[in-house]
């Protein structure tokens, strides 16, 4: 019984990854041609995300321009239609919302938008950690491996820790207990890249990339990764999440 439970959920995994986003829908909102865009990171303006404008149909790019220091950008001029508004960075998304320009604003016409970019970063004093995963057992069977799968760890697994808004960036590679250590950084935004290519339970994983917040006041001092199916991939997440 236990080992058909497995099953189904590995199966229900890989439906959500193959069907799970596009089954999302957008709304349309009804905006001004002039609209103040916000980008915040937990709670705090962000300057150098990237707020793009394109065209619903042609996909012919009409404004784009990155936020200041109070993580801002101010749109103006645009003709009525309907547009896709982006405000990204690194390939991370703040938001995506799709809009109609009004020609006669009304009450309920937005004129702002507020955006969190990457808020659901990970927090640590420093950047350590494990990569951890399961790989099919060794019975002989396919779905006896894959019902009774081995723990594991990656060692020899590129990693890059960059600032995310300069130039500094580190590298280093994780031990044989899949072990690794990024020490003495500055407190501030990084993005931390994990090569792919292992063998998994899930098939061959991604490239993982992940935003981290390295703060002295924080709680956590590791990043115990595990290798997941998170829904759009197979990727490296926090074991405990």
């Amino acid at each position: 019984m236990k080992g058909a439970f497995v099953w189904m959920s590995l199966l229900l995994m890989w439906v959500q990854a193959a069907f799970g986003t596009s089954l999302r829908s957008m709304e349309l909102r009804h905006v001004a041609s002039h609209l103040t865009v916000v980008v915040t990171h937990r709670e705090k303006p962000i300057a150098g995300i990237e707020v793009r404008v394109v065209r619903e149909r042609s996909g012919d790019p009409v404004f784009s321009r990155t936020t200041d220091e109070k993580g801002t950008v101010v749109i103006d001029g645009l003709t009525a239609g309907r547009y896709f508004l982006t405000a990204s960075y690194e390939e991370f998304d703040a938001a995506k919302e799709w809009l109609e320009v009004v020609a006669v604003p009304n009450s309920k016409t937005k004129k702002r938008f507020d955006f969190q970019w990457a808020d659901w970063s990970y927090q640590t004093r420093r950047v350590a950690g494990t990569l951890t995963g399961l790989v099919p057992g060794t019975t002989g069977h396919p779905l006896m491996d894959i019902i009774h799968p081995i723990a594991t760890v990656y060692s020899g697994v590129a990693i890059t820790l960059k600032n995310a808004f300069s130039d500094d960036e580190r590298h280093t590679i994780s031990d044989s207990s899949g072990a690794f250590l990024i020490d003495d950084l500055p407190d501030g935004i990084y993005i931390l890249t994990i090569a792919g290519g292992m063998k998994s339970l899930y098939g061959e994983p991604n490239v993982t990339r992940q935003v981290i917040d390295v703060i002295r006041s924080a709680t956590s001092d590791s990043l115990p990764l595990q290798l997941k199916d998170t829904g759009s991939g197979v990727e490296f997440e926090l074991a405990d999440k």
